[in-house]
């Protein structure tokens, strides 16, 4: 469902000691699309200004060094604040106030997270306060081989969440499709990315070349599992 966007306020982990943060304005509310889904889809509707007084670089780690961050910012009614962080990285907890926010997961290009927070409130200020953590549960590799289940984006937002107000629920089951990619075969056979490659090089693994890229077919994985 389309979104009234006023303003866009982006922090973003460049590296562990290293984040900025931009900020896109609009003249008033627009109509922009609903940006879960897509592959790194345009991050500011149309017409957008960046507010350079407020936008800066800084050269200080976004998270504390143990994980913890805490984001208070004016992003108004209709405002959208993503927080980008660095590859193999996700929010293991995630506490925000006032009561009106949504949030969602947008996959970057470059194997980020990204976790967007929409204000419908009437609360002009926003506190996030958030805790970092590896990605070993691989929830980028496990969105992205299920881009059109939404549910499996709340399932790892609502893990996160330190609120009452949103109940748990079950994480999905994913779906394979009948030619995986490595990281798909590696989250198939939970095994890691290392391992799959070496299988691979060992012939452990059958594999296939699909336009000049390495592809598994299920059918065969499940061929080997059964002996």
């Amino acid at each position: 469902m389309p979104q009234l966007v006023k303003q866009v306020i982006q922090y973003r982990e460049h590296t562990s000691k290293t984040h900025s943060k931009l900020v896109w304005e609009l003249e008033k509310p627009v109509i922009y699309q609903y940006a879960v889904g897509e592959a790194l889809p345009n991050m500011v509707p149309a017409n957008s200004k960046v507010h350079i007084d407020k936008s800066e670089t800084f050269e200080v780690p976004l998270f504390n060094k143990k994980n913890h961050t805490k984001i208070v910012d004016n992003l108004g009614q209709h405002g959208l604040l993503h927080i980008q962080l660095m590859p193999g990285k996700f929010l293991e907890s995630i506490f925000v106030e006032p009561a009106g926010i949504s949030i969602d997961l947008i996959l970057a290009n470059d194997g980020a997270l990204i976790y967007e927070f929409y204000n419908t409130s009437l609360t002009g200020t926003i506190a996030i306060t958030t805790t970092c953590a590896t990605d070993k549960a691989n929830i980028y590799s496990k969105i992205k081989t299920n881009p059109d289940d939404l549910e499996y984006r709340q399932f790892f937002i609502r893990k996160a969440l330190k609120m009452p107000s949103y109940r748990n629920i079950d994480e999905p089951k994913t779906n394979f499709p009948e030619i995986m990619t490595a990281q798909q075969v590696a989250l198939y056979l939970q095994i890691s990315l290392s391992t799959v490659r070496n299988k691979t090089s060992s012939n452990e693994l059958p594999s296939i070349k699909v336009a000049g890229s390495r592809r598994y077919r299920k059918s065969d994985i499940d061929k080997l599992s059964e002996k």
